[in-house]
Formats: structure tokens, C-alpha cells, sequence
């Protein structure tokens, strides 16, 4: 029989953040067998019972593996009615388990005018990390797999947002974008672009100090050319001017932009 679904009885699995169960108002506890097979079934579906004993025990011999995956069916059975469909041979979760990871997905493969609004852009923005502190294998897959979704979504938005002027969204999403992969000249440069709009010209030569230090500490190399050129007509262009960029080659035989002269002479904090 299928659980009611009127709102009070709704089950619920939050993957973001922390592994959580609800029904309604009341918390469900699993143990850590139960909390993993619910993760993946909830991030892979259904499954055959033999891979999924083989992805949750890979170390374990095959007859033991899925002993304790029938132990642990059972016992998330028994604290869950009706969160789990299982067979002879196949397991996966119930279609009335409402999974944050789902509706991340569904935002991130929303258009961005979508994203945009009050209902789904809170999603994009404010996502917590999959499952952390979690390091199986399949779990560190999945969590990159699900950032590097988001993290292309998040560009997306940032450029439609800048475009159509919307600077505030597009600083938040290209701010959340750096976070996730620091190494993005095109969203260091919204997040620089945004802050000049809005007026803040303080943040934004902020915000480029701290990516001119992370390269230098990382890498031993200076932000592009374009970067410098955001500054036209800020305090910042008066160093800018007084240098030439030329290429330096990057380990591997890439090209960098690089900054002779006066800009490379002078400290970071100088800049403000």
C-alpha cells in the first residue's frame, strides 16, 4: 500500500548538506548501512541487489555483501514503511520520497529565466555540498559529478544575468561559481565587472587583489591582461599604464599574460 502523501505523512531525504529522513514533522534515524543504501538508491535509482551490495561493500566477499544488504533492506523496512521498493532482485526507492538532490538537479537544468526566479534560484545559490564528510568512492563521484552540474549552471546564469543587467544575480551566481572552481577567469572577471557596475569600485579591486594573491601562492603567475584592462579608469589604471603585458609560457608550453614594470612592482595592498 502506498503511504499517504497530504503533507503530514510526506517522506523526505536530504542528501545537501547532511544525510536527514523525515516523515512529515518527525525525524527518521538509520544506521549507517540503512543511510547509505537510501543515499545511493536515491542518487543512482533502481538497482540490481548484486551491484548494490558490490558498490556498498567492495571489499567484502560477494555472499557477505549481500547478506548485509538484505540486513540492511530490512532494517530500513522496518524504521521506514514504504520508503523502499524491493524484489527478488532488484531494489530502489519509493516514487513518493521527495530527494533534495532531485530538485537541485531539476534547477540546474532549468533556463535561466527559470532559474531567475524567487522559487528556484535560491537552489543554484545557496546548495550545500553532497553528502560531506561521506568518502566512499561512489559518494565522491557523485559529488563532483552533481558540482561540476551545477558549476556549469551557475555560469550560465552569471553571463545571462550580466547581459541583461541583472548584476546583483549574476555577482551572487559568478561569486558561488569561484567558490566551487577558483580558477574561472571569465567568472573572476563577472564578479570584478558586477561590483564596477554596481557602483562598488573598493570591492572589486578587493576581489582582484585576492585572485592576483591566489595565483601568485598557486600557480607563480599573474591574472590576464583583461583583468588589468577592467580597471580603465579606476586608481588601479595609473599602474596599468605604466607597464606592458607580455606573455610568459605556463608549465606544459600555455601562454600567460604577465606584467612587467611598475605593476609587478607594486604590493597588493598599494592597490587601494
Amino acid at each position: 500500500m502506498r503511504p499517504h502523501t497530504d503533507g503530514t505523512d510526506t517522506q523526505r531525504l536530504q542528501l545537501l548538506g547532511w544525510w536527514q529522513l523525515s516523515r512529515g514533522q518527525r525525524t527518521i534515524e538509520l544506521g549507517g548501512r540503512e543511510q547509505r543504501l537510501t543515499a545511493l538508491l536515491a542518487l543512482r535509482g533502481r538497482r540490481p541487489r548484486v551491484l548494490i551490495a558490490a558498490t556498498l561493500w567492495p571489499d567484502t566477499m560477494e555472499d557477505r555483501a549481500r547478506a548485509s544488504l538484505r540486513t540492511a533492506i530490512k532494517r530500513t523496512q522496518h524504521e521506514a514503511p514504504g520508503i523502499l521498493v524491493a524484489d527478488r532482485s532488484t531494489v530502489g526507492l519509493s516514487s513518493d520520497v521527495h530527494v533534495d538532490v532531485a530538485e537541485l538537479v531539476d534547477a540546474i537544468q532549468a533556463p535561466p529565466a527559470r532559474q531567475r526566479t524567487a522559487a528556484v534560484l535560491p537552489q543554484l545559490l545557496d546548495s550545500e555540498d553532497l553528502l560531506p564528510g561521506w568518502y566512499d568512492d561512489w559518494v565522491l563521484y557523485e559529488r563532483e559529478r552533481l558540482a561540476q552540474k551545477r558549476l556549469r549552471a551557475l555560469e550560465t546564469l552569471a553571463g545571462a544575468c550580466y547581459q541583461v543587467g541583472d548584476l546583483d544575480t549574476a555577482l551572487r551566481a559568478a561569486q558561488e561559481a569561484v567558490r566551487i572552481e577558483p580558477l574561472l577567469d571569465a567568472m573572476r572577471s563577472i564578479v570584478i565587472k558586477a561590483r564596477l557596475g554596481l557602483g562598488d569600485v573598493a570591492g572589486a579591486i578587493h576581489e582582484f587583489q585576492l585572485y592576483r594573491r591566489f595565483l601568485h601562492d598557486e600557480l607563480g603567475i599573474e591574472p590576464t591582461a583583461e583583468l588589468f584592462a577592467l580597471f580603465n579608469g579606476t586608481r588601479i589604471d595609473r599602474w596599468a599604464r605604466d607597464g606592458a603585458f607580455r606573455p610568459r609560457p605556463r608549465q606544459g608550453g600555455a601562454a600567460i599574460a604577465d606584467v612587467a614594470g611598475g605593476i609587478r612592482s607594486v604590493r597588493p595592498s598599494a592597490l587601494l
